[in-house]
């Protein structure tokens, strides 16, 4: 359910097992608020090199920054408790639908149907 209020974004992350580093993220992601657009940002340069290590530079998308990937190099929603997401995803890209949708309330729906 979407909620403009980060507070109440990050307290249902933790309810639900999320890692607390990657919860305390979200503040700096949606500092204009939750949104779309936010979470779809490339990461700045100060980004990149605090939360990147440097590597991935200003071309990665601040949501990466909420995955981590395992020994098959399939990736996983770091706000999900472990194992959670199950096989994981096998592009980074692919996460992008759980997050807004799980996490945000930001998917998209049809108002043909």
């Amino acid at each position: 359910m979407y909620s403009a209020d980060i507070c109440v974004v990050t307290a249902n992350c933790r309810e639900r097992g999320g890692e607390e580093c990657a919860i305390a993220l979200l503040p700096n992601i949606f500092s204009d608020g939750v949104s779309e657009r936010a979470l779809t940002r490339k990461m700045t340069e100060e980004e990149a090199r605090k939360n990147n290590g440097g590597g991935g530079g200003t071309s990665t998308h601040v949501y990466q920054m909420l995955l981590r990937s395992d020994a098959t190099e399939r990736f996983h929603c770091r706000l999900c408790a472990i194992g959670a997401n199950e096989g994981g995803w096998k592009k980074a890209r692919d996460v992008l639908r759980h997050l807004k949708r799980d996490h945000f309330g930001l998917g998209t729906s049809c108002t043909l149907w």
